[in-house]
């Protein structure tokens, strides 16, 4: 069942049902294994385009996932990966500012190359479980999404994901938007190294 804070914006342990989200694109949201290498082999040319790299507070549905108790600075990433030359995903990634060096150091010199390629290879990385959402044009992602993408049609439901990643005492939050260009690539089976589950609580 989701959190109380996670119904106020959105966020749910289940993909909604939506008649805009047919089998294929909930076959991508719901994927598990590295994204990324989903997205290599459904495509011939795979690349990633970096937006932003910056100090900033998170967005208001962000800062309780990180396990804080109120907004503090963080290191934001934002990245469109592109299949065959179309954008695919949006990705936003999230560290707690004070943590970033420490435990996740490969972040600050990753430029234009996938965060999954570090993620998946790193015995120490656990994932939790997936969060879902309907992103509506007044979440801030969609507006940002809509900046760096003007032809994404104005009011377009995006399905999204998020999960969280810990490494030692770092905490990174990943949301990933799934754009139009996946409704009609194949979706592959999982591929690429799993994390492994975290322990029960």
């Amino acid at each position: 069942m989701s959190t109380p804070h996670l119904r106020r914006c959105g966020w749910s342990t289940v993909l909604p049902a939506d008649e805009a989200i047919p089998a294929n694109l909930r076959r991508w949201v719901c994927g598990g294994g590295s994204l990324t290498a989903r997205l290599v082999a459904a495509s011939h040319e795979f690349r990633v385009r970096r937006l932003a790299q910056r100090m900033a507070l998170p967005l208001a549905d962000e800062w309780r996932a990180l396990g804080a108790v109120r907004p503090l600075p963080v290191l934001e990433r934002d990245v469109v990966l592109v299949c065959d030359d179309a954008p695919a995903v949006f990705a936003h990634t999230v560290v707690q500012a004070r943590h970033a060096p420490r435990d996740w150091p490969f972040l600050r010199g990753l430029g234009e190359r996938p965060l999954g390629g570090a993620l998946f290879t790193d015995p120490r990385v656990l994932r939790e479980p997936f969060q879902f959402a309907r992103l509506l044009p007044h979440h801030p992602l969609w507006r940002r999404l809509r900046q760096a993408l003007p032809a994404l049609a104005a009011g377009t439901m995006l399905p999204a994901r998020r999960s969280v990643f810990r490494r030692g005492g770092g905490v990174m939050l990943v949301t990933e938007v799934f754009l139009p260009d996946l409704l009609r690539r194949a979706a592959p089976g999982d591929r690429g190294t799993r994390l492994r589950p975290l322990p029960p609580s």
